[in-house]
């Protein structure tokens, strides 16, 4: 892992149910960019920042194009998104087939689904290879990245695998057939794959509202809000413990889909706690799978075109000054900020405001849920597994460190 990475430490009290999160992540690490030019910080930062790294490279680009005053086609934008997508899929069928299975099953035994894992990195790394074989998208030579459209992916792999390992079906049949908490349970007990054991064990486990709490979600899109925060004074003291209108908040893949009806129905249900995060990721992993497929096939059915594409920009309309730029990302944990001052060709300023700092702020979601943990009566190793299966829910970029005691 990389040293810029950090690392979280975690306490929990068990008689006062009191939660501590210290985190060493070094989140001015940024500041290392300060003095290079566009075009080095584009190609650097997804190798220094590498985990999601390609989420990390389509909200730096975004950010430099803002602040050169620079404009991608759609067709650049879609395949930037495609990849972005594809990197989720990766990062939710990691939680889903190493992760759960590890925790849920209370053992260090190698789960069965963990045998699919390499299958999956293989199909990703297929994506990536076949890119770079032509052009990197990500790059603020427009040329290039108009280059990089041309390359002919084939996700194919990569979306039986979410068939074969977590749905069961094509994500869109599998979205319109859970529409409603009933159909999750008849789901689970009829489907075969990895992921519907997890949720099967959920509900064997009695675990549907474990962790809830009343912590609120980051909405949508608060841009002109995040680029005031990030151009603030007290930026630095916001990057480390960022707040929404003076209150924790939470983002990721419930933050994402919470207005599907599904989740809508599962959060008004259970609130925020297991089984909805769980199938909050199942929704956020289809949805991706859908995304990949249609961004790609936009693409090449218009190849360089201007049209409008079922995609989100990594770029934001928020009003900045001159030769500044806003980038954000979707990322599989959650939004990914990137803020860039350019003066005379080279950069004064980058700052970076990573879905870690929300979910694990001392007083946020996790903290929160930890306590309802431990209010509700579990002890020893017990309290400790729970803790541990929240935590992964909620998942962390980094390492970390919990202590029960």
């Amino acid at each position: 892992m990389s040293d810029l990475a950090g690392q979280l430490k975690i306490r929990l009290d068990t008689v006062s149910s009191a939660v501590t999160i210290h985190s060493s992540r070094p989140v001015t690490a940024a500041r290392v960019f300060a003095g290079k030019s566009p075009a080095e910080v584009v190609r650097q930062l997804p190798t220094l920042f590498s985990l999601c790294g390609t989420a990390q490279a389509a909200a730096c680009v975004a950010a430099c194009e803002q602040a050169l005053g620079r404009q991608p086609s759609a067709a650049v934008l879609a395949r930037r998104q495609a990849l972005v997508h594809a990197e989720t899929i990766k990062e939710h069928l990691w939680r889903l087939l190493l992760d759960w299975p590890r925790i849920l099953a209370a053992t260090q035994a190698r789960s069965p689904a963990a045998s699919a894992m390499p299958q999956v990195m293989r199909a990703f790394m297929a994506l990536r290879q076949a890119q770079q074989a032509v052009a990197d998208p990500f790059t603020v030579h427009a040329q290039q990245a108009e280059q990089s459209t041309a390359a002919v992916l084939d996700p194919s792999a990569l979306l039986d695998l979410v068939t074969e390992q977590a749905l069961g079906t094509v994500p869109d049949a599998w979205l319109q057939t859970l529409d409603r908490p009933a159909a999750v349970r008849r789901w689970a007990e009829q489907t075969q794959t990895p992921a519907a054991g997890l949720v099967r064990a959920v509900f064997a486990q009695g675990l549907f509202a474990c962790g809830a709490n009343a912590v609120a979600r980051l909405p949508e899109a608060p841009w002109r809000w995040l680029a005031e925060s990030l151009a603030n004074a007290n930026a630095d003291a916001f990057i480390a413990a960022p707040h929404w209108q003076q209150e924790c908040a939470e983002t990721g893949p419930l933050a994402r889909v919470a207005a599907q009806p599904l989740i809508a129905a599962l959060l008004a249900e259970y609130g925020n706690g297991l089984l909805t995060r769980l199938m909050a990721l199942l929704v956020d992993l289809a949805q991706s799978a859908r995304g990949l497929e249609a961004t790609l096939d936009a693409g090449m059915d218009n190849p360089g075109s201007a049209v409008q594409l079922p995609i989100k920009e990594a770029g934001v309309d928020a009003e900045v000054d001159a030769g500044v730029g806003i980038g954000v990302a979707e990322a599989a944990r959650g939004l990914l900020v990137h803020r860039v001052r350019i003066a005379a060709g080279r950069v004064e300023q980058y700052q970076i405001l990573a879905p870690t700092e929300w979910n694990f702020h001392p007083k946020g979601v996790v903290a929160q849920g930890l306590a309802a943990i431990a209010r509700g009566g579990a002890e020893g190793p017990e309290l400790e597994r729970l803790a541990r299966l929240y935590i992964t829910a909620v998942d962390p970029c980094v390492d970390y460190r919990l202590s029960v005691s």
